[in-house]
């Protein structure tokens, strides 16, 4: 049974363990723009979440907000059932410490739409650095990983390249690589193939496809709805800084339930009549 109220649709939580993230009431504002307004989300182990929506629905600022780039106005996040950014201290929440927000932000790894590989350092270092400096593991140990990773990319003969000799495809699958790398918890994208041509998006999303594939948890804001539907485990539909749909990917695409997911289907070329054609 599907319950709707307020325009929100949500199917019931079946499963018993805590969430690797909760995302409870969050509410975000620039100036007099509200960017979420009272967002609320489950991811579980294993899951691959996708978020859709217009421009301007919230997505990118939602997944910011988890990994701490941005301060949240109001609600709570947890990652494995710990509160992020805030601590109790006599009773009373304060915020945490940037020590410890890091600490919290070395547990979750973030692919942007653009690369942000550092320029000077080779592939191999882009990769191995964090590994070691951040996360203890030996130069070795490091190296050995990022030569790793880079193979299941399809980029170990380009480990002693720069970044500027890559092509932006290339990049990005370094990029994921790195953030990998880390053995994060949970991998957030945000829309990481929008700054990519054309012909250099199917690389990257074929990268994603094997890691959804190795049971990786991940939140992925995408424009990219045959990528959602063949790789999702559930979809998200946000609008107006809102969750407007939160169903299992099939569901989501064949039978959707809100007129405002289904006008966003039928512009981008999904309504569930395509679908099923």
């Amino acid at each position: 049974m599907i319950a709707e109220t307020s325009g929100l649709i949500v199917t019931p939580e079946t499963i018993d363990e805590v969430p690797v993230l909760e995302v409870s009431d969050v509410r975000k504002h620039f100036g007099d723009t509200t960017a979420l307004d009272g967002v609320s989300l489950k991811v579980y182990e294993g899951e691959v979440v996708a978020i859709l929506g217009p421009s301007g629905s919230g997505k990118s600022t939602l997944v910011r907000c988890i990994d701490q780039l941005e301060e949240i106005d109001g609600g709570a996040m947890l990652l494995d059932g710990e509160l992020l950014g805030y601590e109790e201290i006599r009773g009373h929440l304060r915020p945490m410490t940037d020590a410890g927000r890091r600490g919290q932000r070395r547990r979750m790894s973030m692919v942007f739409q653009q690369f942000n590989l550092f320029p000077h350092w080779t592939v191999l270092r882009n990769v191995a650095e964090a590994p070691h400096t951040v996360h203890g593991l030996s130069a070795a140990q490091a190296e050995a990983r990022a030569r790793e990773l880079l193979e299941r990319v399809g980029l170990s003969d380009k480990a002693d390249a720069y970044p500027r000799q890559l092509s932006g495809g290339q990049q990005q699958r370094v990029a994921i690589a790195r953030s990998v790398a880390v053995d994060p918890r949970i991998l957030l994208f945000d829309e990481p193939t929008s700054a990519l041509d054309p012909e250099l998006v199917d690389e990257v999303l074929q990268t994603m496809k094997r890691l959804a594939a190795s049971g990786r948890t991940m939140i992925v804001v995408t424009h990219e709805l045959e990528f959602a539907r063949s790789v999702a485990d559930r979809c998200v539909f946000m609008a107006d800084g809102r969750v407007v749909e939160d169903r299992p990917a099939e569901d989501f695409f064949d039978d959707p339930r809100s007129a405002r997911l289904r006008a966003f289907l039928a512009r981008s070329g999904r309504s569930s009549a395509e679908a099923a054609e």
